[in-house]
């Protein structure tokens, strides 16, 4: 086990890959709460024009 640890933190290639590892695990963070707070926001807005169309009399298409 001492081994792995030493080839990870103690070799450029194993140094390197745990930053890439962080990095890569650092952007699917990001991504994650990026896009659910944008979800949110479409959510709302798409809540919000339902409510101000709820004010209005329905729309006659030609009919009746």
């Amino acid at each position: 086990m001492g081994s792995a640890w030493q080839g990870l933190l103690g070799t450029d290639y194993g140094l390197f890959s745990l930053i890439g590892s962080i990095f890569m695990l650092g952007i699917g963070v990001f991504f994650i709460w990026f896009f659910s707070r944008k979800i949110q926001q479409s959510a709302d807005e798409h809540a919000r024009e339902l409510r101000k169309g709820a004010n209005k009399p329905p729309v006659n298409n030609g009919r009746g």
